[in-house]
């Protein structure tokens, strides 16, 4: 068949245009964009921010951020404007962990890299993802429920405050409790309803504990420090801060200070700078073509009232000097594979 060349011509300005359109615009290894979604602005994600930024900066590249306060439709809104904006890779902190499918899908046909964190993302889309870099949530879950259970003795009524509906952090930091609840049959729970990380939910969801299970309530585990606080601002009006254990996680500077107080027994550091700032790194040594583990999970260490002030030194009184060195560190941790150390 004889083919023109003016439809020869056709055919391969069309190619080259899906070549184009497959391939991110910036394209500049050396200077890579980073789209970065999160779910919402909580304490834990705003100190993970200060960890990508500072990765970001080290590497000489763009980081564009957004968060979808906890909206699902706004989360797939900042993810489809990355992929116009055919930024170099995306990096996402989900609000659902079942609900970005397509938009995964979307990215990696336009040639963009997805990387999720501290939340890991279901289904089979998960196997389109280039590395998840998040917690040990599970190990959490039952670390924070084993500390009630402790400090109960084995004996009593608790009350559980979990995340958002959907989210794998919520999932699974729920099963680690449960995990430990039944090996200990002595506990009994009371209720069990999220808060979705907030304070301000968690204040009103513990007045409304409180007054239901007048007296009835011994222990409160809490599944992140930001709704432990906001329970503890309704102990304290109620004069029982301190006599209830409550336990959570992340190790935010006001779960550390309710430590030293003896607001809160026992807490888990989930270090956002740090795991934050390793999603950026594995993002860009993807991009230069170096190999990146596919899950990179951190455990989370437990912090009391005994080791409470050598990470709150570390974390707080000299953050400064944390972030200054956190380039190195994450390169070091990922050498080493081991992604927590501090």
């Amino acid at each position: 068949m004889k083919v023109s060349k003016r439809s020869g011509l056709r055919t391969v300005l069309a190619a080259t245009a899906a070549l184009l359109a497959a391939t991110p615009a910036f394209a500049d290894k050396a200077k890579p964009v980073i789209g970065f979604t999160v779910y919402d602005m909580s304490s834990f994600i705003a100190w993970g921010k200060q960890g990508a930024e500072a990765i970001t900066k080290a590497i000489n590249g763009t980081l564009l951020w957004q968060s979808a306060h906890n909206d699902v439709n706004a989360q797939i809104s900042q993810i489809q404007q990355f992929i116009n904006q055919k930024v170099d890779v995306i990096i996402i902190a989900a609000v659902n962990s079942a609900t970005l499918g397509p938009q995964i899908e979307q990215a990696t046909k336009a040639g963009i890299p997805v990387i999720a964190t501290n939340l890991s993302i279901s289904g089979p889309e998960a196997a389109k993802l280039v590395s998840y870099v998040g917690p040990n949530d599970v190990g959490a879950g039952e670390q924070e429920a084993q500390a009630v259970v402790d400090a109960l003795k084995g004996k009593g009524n608790v009350v559980i405050m979990q995340g958002p509906v959907g989210q794998s952090g919520a999932i699974d930091r729920t099963k680690g409790i449960q995990n430990i609840l039944a090996k200990n049959p002595g506990i009994k729970v009371l209720a069990m309803q999220p808060a979705n990380w907030e304070r301000t939910q968690a204040y009103k969801l513990m007045q409304d504990w409180l007054s239901r299970y007048n007296g009835q309530i011994d222990g409160l585990i809490s599944e992140n420090d930001d709704m432990a606080i906001g329970s503890i601002q309704a102990l304290k009006e109620k004069g029982l801060a301190g006599k209830i254990p409550v336990s959570g996680v992340d190790a935010i500077k006001d779960g550390l200070r309710a430590i030293r107080s003896g607001d809160i027994i026992e807490t888990n550091l989930q270090n956002g700078a740090l795991e934050l700032g390793m999603a950026v790194q594995v993002a860009v040594d993807h991009l230069q073509g170096k190999p990146v583990p596919k899950e990179a999970m951190l455990q989370m260490p437990a912090i009391t009232k005994a080791n409470v002030d050598k990470f709150y030194d570390q974390l707080f009184d000299h953050s400064d000097k944390f972030i200054e060195g956190l380039p190195e560190l994450i390169k070091q941790n990922m050498a080493s594979g081991q992604y927590a150390n501090e």
